[in-house]
């Protein structure tokens, strides 16, 4: 679950009066982000960013795999128990991890989008990368190319 935080408007320290403070999934503070074109983050909290894919790549892989790198800024601590969740189209894609590296298996062809979030140990959302869409291209058995081959 996330929380909206201090970019986005009132927070725990500092509510509005009469307003409540919303837990969100990590499905809905991606698809705010999405929408909105901004993250909710606390203020002073550590920044990530997906570096690969890069903004509306092709990847070319019959297998439907797809290597993610992420950065953060500052580096991640982990004694403090952070770590990525990498979503893929709002959906958790990859075991959390404190890593920079993820491979996901299995992504299907078409267009997708993903996110980054760095999360506490409680599994709370502190920060939530750009999204990224990207289009999976995978070869098909139904392809002119191959045809001709085939002849």
């Amino acid at each position: 679950m996330g929380n909206i935080g201090a970019k986005c408007g009132p927070t725990r320290d500092n509510p509005q009066k009469g307003t409540k403070m919303a837990r969100l999934p990590e499905h809905a503070t991606a698809v705010i982000t999405l929408l909105f074109g901004f993250a909710c983050a606390p203020a002073g909290a550590a920044q990530v960013a997906i570096l690969a894919p890069v903004q509306q790549e092709t990847i070319h892989d019959n297998s439907g795999t797809l290597a993610v790198e992420v950065k953060v800024e500052p580096p991640i601590d982990t004694e403090k128990g952070t770590s990525i969740r990498i979503l893929l189209d709002g959906k958790r894609a990859a075991p959390d991890s404190p890593g920079m590296s993820f491979t996901l298996q299995g992504v299907e062809r078409g267009e997708h989008w993903l996110q980054a979030l760095l999360i506490d140990r409680q599994g709370q959302t502190l920060s939530v990368s750009d999204t990224v869409h990207f289009t999976m291209w995978q070869a098909s058995i139904n392809s002119p190319a191959r045809k001709k081959k085939q002849q």
